[in-house]
This record gives C-alpha cells, sequence and structure tokens, in this order.
C-alpha cells in the first residue's frame, strides 16, 4: 500500500502514524517547511518553499516508522541497534533512487526531482509540486472516463515508464491514488517505491508495499519482478477508469478467478485492441503477460475484432507447431477441457475418465475387428486400404488418449501446487499478522515510555519550580524578618538629631553621599546606609545596629570632630551675634538716662538682667500635641538642658501618655526657637522614624510656642518651658 499521498492535494485523513512530523518553518538545506502533504508507514511528504529559487516544492523524507523515530523535533534515529543496518541500508537505497529519478528529468509522466540531500540522520527527496487532483479523486463513486480521456492518460504514462524500466527500476505501485491529473487532464506518475521494495525484501519490519486490486500476484510472493509487474499495475488502473472498479485481487484470483474480460464486456467508444490489450495486461501468470512497454503497445493498438486478437494475446506461448495440429483437427466439445473449479472437480475427472475408457474401446475395435466405419452406400474398398485406415484412426484415438492423459497429470499437479501455495500464502499471512501485532506493541510500548518520560520530566520542572518560589519567599520572609529586626535594634539607640547628623557626616565621608547632614533618615539616607552595609558584607538592611553604629563612627571620627568643631565655631559665632544684636536692641529702646545724684562711693555696682545670659540653662514644662493618623493626643514633661543655644530631651519606651520612642530638640537663635521632634510610632512601625518641627520664641526666662508640626500628618502642638537657672 502507497505510504504518501499526492502532492498536489489532501486524500483526506491520514492514518495514525508514531513519530512526528517536522513543523512548518522548520529547515531542511535551504527548504523551509510549509506543510505536511502526507505521511504514511515508509516515510512523509511536505509542501515546502526553495529559499534559494523562491519556489514551492515537495519534500519527500524517508522515515520509515517499523525501522525509525525522530528525536529532538528533528533527529530521525533507528528504533534499536539492530534496526540500525537495515534502517542505513534503505536509506542509500533510498538515495539511490533519487539520483535515478533525477535523471529523468524529460521523461513524460514521470514528477521531476529537483535535487537529494542527507540530513536530521535521514534523507530527502525534492521535486516538483505539481497542481491537480489525483486519479482516485476522478473515479469516486463509480465514475468512469470516457475513451480520449483514458488515451490522454495511457499513452504518455507507457512512454514515461518505458524510459523508468530503462533504468533498470520499477514503480511497482502503480494506482489511481498515484497518477496526478492536471487541469487539463494530463498525468503525472509520483510516489516511486523501488527503495521500499528493496527494504520489504530485505527486513520482515517492512510489509505492505503495494495496494491490492493493482498488484500483480509476485508481489505477493518471492516470485521475480520486472516491467511485467508495473504491465500488471497500470492494466489494473485503466480497467478501473474504464469499468467503473477496480479489478479483482490477484491473490484472490489464484485461487478463484471471477475477472470479466474487457473483451468480452465491450464498453462502448473503446477501440477493441486497447481491451484486449489491458485483458493481457492483467493475466495473473507473470509469464502469460506482456514483458515489456514495448511489447504491450503492439498488442494495445493492433486492429481487428476482440475475438480473433484475444486469441492471439491468450495462445502467444503456445507452440506453433501444437497450435497447427489444433487447428488442423479440433477437439470435440465433449474432450475439450474445463478448468476445474470448487466442488465440480470429481465430475470432471469422471467425464475424462470415461472418455478415456470410449476411445480405447474404439482403438482395440478398429484393431482387432478391422470394420472400418464408412458409409453404407459407399464402394468397397480394398482390405489394405482398410487395414491404412483402422491403423490411422487407431493411431489418432491413441495420441488422444496420450493428450488427456497429460492434461490429467497437469491438473493434478496445478492443483497440488495451488494446494501448496494457498498453504505457503496462509502462513505469510499468519507471519505478517503476528509480525504486524509485534510491531503494534513494540509501537505501544515506545508511546508509552516517551510519554511516561515527558511526564516524568514535567513533573521534576514542576518541582523544580515550586521549590524556586519557595525558596524566593523564604528569602524574601528573611529578608523583611532581618529588616525589622535591624529596624527594632536602630530604635533601641534613641539616636538624638545630633547622632544622627554625626551618621549622615560619616557616611559621607565614606564615599556615601547622603547630600546633606540635616539628621532626617530618608529614603536616600537609608539607601546610602544599605550600600555601606554591603560594602562590609552585611546585610543590607538600611538600618544600623548597635555594632554597626559604633563601627561606623569610628571609621569616620575624623570627619565627625571636624563636624563637631565646625558646628561648634558656628553656634559661639551665632551667640556672640545674638549677644551683640541684643546689647544693641536693649540700648536702643532704653530711655536717656536721667541725671542722677552721686552716687556714695561705697555704693555697689547693680547685676545684670537675667535675660542677657542669654539661653543656656535648664528649661522645665510641658509639650502637649492633638492626635492624628499614627497616634492619639499626648502630653509629655520636659526638662532639657540648653547648652550653646541646643539642649535635647529623650523619652524611650511606650508608657502612658506616649505611643513611641520620642525625643525633641530645641535650637535657639536669638528669641527664634527651633523645635524638633523624632518619634517612632509602636503601632505603625512601618513608618519608620519621623521628624517634625515647630516654631518657638523666647521671652525673657519663657519659652513659649503653639502651631502644626510640619511633616506629622498636621498634628497641632503647645509647648511651655520656664528657665529656673542658668
Amino acid at each position: 500500500m502507497s505510504d504518501i499521498v499526492g502532492h498536489g492535494q489532501s486524500r483526506g485523513q491520514v492514518s495514525e502514524v508514531d513519530f512526528v512530523a517536522l513543523q512548518p518553518g522548520q529547515k531542511v538545506g535551504r527548504y523551509e517547511i510549509v506543510a505536511i502533504l502526507g505521511q504514511g508507514g515508509f516515510g512523509i511528504t511536505y509542501r515546502a518553499r526553495d529559499s534559494q529559487l523562491n519556489r514551492e516544492v515537495a519534500i519527500k523524507e524517508y522515515l520509515p516508522s517499523a525501522l525509525a523515530v525522530r528525536q529532538g523535533g528533528a533527529t530521525v534515529l533507528p528504533r534499536s541497534t539492530k534496526m540500525s543496518e537495515d534502517f542505513s541500508w534503505g536509506r542509500q537505497r533510498f538515495v539511490e533512487e533519487g539520483r535515478t529519478l533525477a535523471t529523468l528529468q524529460r521523461a513524460p509522466a514521470i514528477v521531476r526531482v529537483f535535487d537529494f540531500l542527507e540530513d536530521n540522520g535521514t534523507a530527502y527527496i525534492i521535486m516538483e509540486l505539481v497542481p491537480g487532483t489525483t486519479l482516485e479523486d476522478r473515479l469516486k463513486g463509480g465514475k468512469t472516463l470516457a475513451a480520449a480521456e483514458v488515451d490522454r492518460i495511457l499513452w504518455p504514462l507507457l512512454d514515461g515508464l518505458e524510459k523508468v524500466h530503462a533504468t533498470g527500476f520499477l514503480h511497482r505501485d502503480i494506482k489511481p491514488a498515484n497518477i496526478l491529473l492536471d487541469a487539463d487532464g494530463n498525468p503525472t506518475l509520483i510516489d516511486f517505491g523501488a527503495s521500499r521494495a528493496a527494504i520489504a525484501g530485505r527486513t520482515t519490519a517492512m510489509t505492505a508495499i503495494f495496494t491490492p486490486g493493482y498488484a500483480a500476484a509476485e508481489q505477493f510472493t518471492s516470485a521475480k519482478q520486472g516491467p511485467w509487474t508495473d504491465v500488471y499495475g497500470i492494466s489494473a488502473t485503466i480497467y478501473h477508469a474504464i469499468a467503473g472498479v477496480a479489478p479483482p485481487s490477484a491473490f484472490d484470483r489464484m485461487l478463484d478467478d471471477s475477472y470479466r474480460p474487457l473483451a468480452k464486456v465491450m464498453p462502448a467508444g473503446f477501440a477493441p485492441g486497447l481491451l484486449v490489450g489491458i485483458d493481457a495486461g492483467l493475466e495473473v501468470r507473470a509469464t502469460d503477460r506482456p514483458q515489456s512497454i514495448a511489447g504491450w503497445r503492439s498488442i494495445l493498438t493492433r486492429a481487428g475484432t476482440p475475438d480473433t486478437q484475444a486469441t492471439v494475446a491468450l495462445a502467444k506461448h503456445e507452440d506453433p507447431m501444437t497450435m497447427g495440429r489444433i487447428a488442423a483437427k479440433p477437439v470435440p466439445a465433449a474432450a475439450t477441457p474445463v478448468p476445474p473449479s470448487r466442488g465440480h472437480g470429481r465430475g470432471v475427472w469422471a467425464a475424462l475418465a470415461a472418455m478415456i475408457l470410449l476411445f480405447a474401446g474404439g482403438g482395440y475395435y478398429f484393431l482387432v475387428a478391422k470394420v472400418p466405419l464408412r458409409d453404407a452406400a459407399a464402394p468397397p474398398v480394398p482390405a489394405q486400404s482398410a487395414a491404412m485406415e483402422a491403423e490411422k484412426a487407431a493411431r489418432a484415438e491413441a495420441e488422444e488418449l496420450a493428450r488427456l492423459r497429460a492434461e490429467k497429470e497437469a491438473r493434478d499437479k496445478a492443483d497440488a501446487e495451488a494446494a501448496a501455495q494457498r498453504k505457503s500464502e496462509e502462513e505469510a499471512k499468519r507471519k505478517a499478522a503476528a509480525e504486524a501485532e509485534e510491531r503494534r506493541r513494540i509501537e505501544e510500548e515506545t508511546r508509552q515510555k516517551i510519554e511516561a518520560e515527558i511526564a516524568a520530566k514535567q513533573k521534576a520542572e514542576e518541582e523544580t519550580r515550586q521549590k524556586a518560589e519557595e525558596d524566593a519567599a523564604a528569602r524574601r520572609k528573611a529578608e523583611e524578618d532581618e529588616r525589622r529586626m535591624a529596624e527594632t535594634a536602630e530604635g533601641t539607640l534613641h539616636l538624638s538629631p545630633l547622632e544622627r547628623q554625626h551618621v549622615q557626616v560619616a557616611l559621607t565621608a565614606l564615599g556615601f553621599n547622603t547630600n546633606g547632614s540635616d539628621g532626617v533618615f530618608g529614603s536616600h539616607t537609608r539607601d546610602m546606609i544599605s550600600a555601606w552595609q554591603k560594602s562590609r558584607s552585611l546585610a543590607a538592611t538600611g538600618f544600623l545596629t548597635g555594632t554597626q553604629h559604633q563601627a561606623l563612627l569610628r571609621d569616620a571620627a575624623p570627619a565627625i570632630q571636624k563636624f563637631d568643631d565646625e558646628e561648634k565655631k558656628a553656634q559661639e559665632a551665632k551667640k556672640k551675634a545674638d549677644e551683640e544684636k541684643a546689647k544693641a536692641d536693649a540700648a536702643a529702646k532704653a530711655p536717656p538716662p536721667a541725671p542722677a545724684a552721686p552716687a556714695p562711693a561705697t555704693a555697689a555696682a547693680t547685676p545684670p538682667a537675667a535675660s542677657a545670659a542669654g539661653p543656656d540653662g535648664l528649661w522645665r514644662g510641658s509639650y502637649r500635641c492633638t492626635a492624628n493618623r499614627l497616634s492619639g493626643e499626648f502630653t509629655v514633661g520636659l526638662q532639657i538642658r540648653v547648652a550653646g543655644g541646643t539642649g535635647t530631651w529623650v523619652r524611650p519606651g511606650s508608657g502612658p501618655g506616649t505611643k513611641g520612642n520620642q525625643s525633641i530638640t530645641l535650637t535657639i537663635a536669638g528669641n527664634q526657637v527651633v523645635v524638633h521632634r523624632v518619634y517612632h510610632s509602636l503601632s505603625h512601625p512601618e513608618a519608620g522614624f519621623v521628624t517634625a518641627t515647630m516654631g518657638a520664641r523666647l521671652e525673657g526666662n519663657v519659652i513659649s510656642g503653639s502651631g502644626s508640626e510640619a511633616n506629622s500628618g498636621g498634628r497641632v502642638c503647645d509647648l511651655l518651658l520656664d528657665r529656673t537657672s542658668h
């Protein structure tokens, strides 16, 4: 049975196969796969595009499913080491077939071969992509062709096949499905099976390389094949086109021939020579068929009545002398041998035995009695003449008896050979069925193994993916936990604004620029802390532990000392300027001194006013704020010692009236006071440390202020402090 459908069409659903075809877009040499045209047990045919010549072609891939499988989407490998040699041997035959067909570029009705190559562990034949439909499609539903349509198909095929046979190649699978017809009905023969047949002759793994109904009897056996084999295939194909059905299988005809000769049916419109030639090409025995295309063409083109041509065609292997004797002395109708059929053998042989006895008795009568058979009215003949007639008659009857005996022996031998042939064919069928079952079992086991391997691989990949996700989630959780712990650890340090400024100065000095030293740990400062931690191979949390804080200050001690010195100088300069300004302001506001009586020489000098002592000293009071989204209303008692215009109060913990760790710093310049509050909400730890500011005024020994804190979500706060000492 053919394993590939035609080039330019699709013939319905393709039988299931155990290999994966090349996918559209894949390359074979310079050819890009476009689609699958057909596939079967021997290989796959693709529609492809020649990227160099920009044309579409048909590519036939060598992939016998019984010998090989595809792996990795492209590479073709033998199924086992046992099949490797047969696979390689068949691939070489396949390449030789392509090389031979490539030389037949101008052969009529033969598909053109452009190229052949080896790739992906197998071989490919690049052929012309023939548009049109198959003869099989034209004949579906019992349709037939007219005489002119048959002529348009038959004669080009004969011319092309004659050139193919001249190269030593056979097609071996001529049938309507392998004949493409263009729009004008011109034929193209495709799907040569020389290499396929070569493999079938070498290994039992490949079977069914022909199609019953179109295959000659020798294709069912080990008998020699030749041009006469293709003669049978094309005869069966043309018979189908004329009669509307395929002829009976040659295998069935060897047992019981039900073939109806076209020369007897005589369909209208067809030349008698054509009908006789087709009948001759469909002879079951290979030796009874024309042995070449040239010999067959002479029968197809012969003129005359069907009866006379049938006599010539069917008697072509008889001895001319025997033919002459039979013509000179026709056998009586009762003595004509009839081919034995089932259920009638015994009657035929009984009749032959009776005829033998009859001829024997008649011969004895003529020899012994010597009574001549003649007309009673005839004149008497001499005794010598009568004896000669009797001897002649006896000799003729003896020859007839010998002929009948020879025919009986020949029929007995034919029956024995037919029985042996049937037995051999039955054994071959059983063997083929067993091999097919074994092949199906192997294919099913292979399929199950491949599916199990794919399932195991997918399971392993899924487990790996899940583990990676779990590991990533664990890492994220560990990092988050570590960040929270670091944040809590930094909170326990209760860093004052000045200490935070020291951290920023240290980071900048070590190459991690915080873009300022305002004492506020915003996102940029946190990033710089993370970068410094990474440089020390520490967990990059962005929060400082006590150990890290000390290490950072130690590494940048000179820069911090310089910062403190500069700040101290600036504060001293500012303090001096403020004092001079205060004195000037006081002098400007004081009334002109009145004349005073001279004081006693012993009177003590008046001490300076308390406000002239500056802002330094111990301040006590309270700081009260309204509620906001981070915490409720609170009031804290303050006790701040101011030195050099700056002082800080620190209140850790979360006792009554507080919602988190916090510190309050006063910065006094003249009568202007800036209040910095740094706090960390325990109820909203994700907010981190927040710095809020508010303004106040210094009036004598009182600092007071009321207003909204900046950066605190609109919280309104009141500050009231009294100085108790300097």
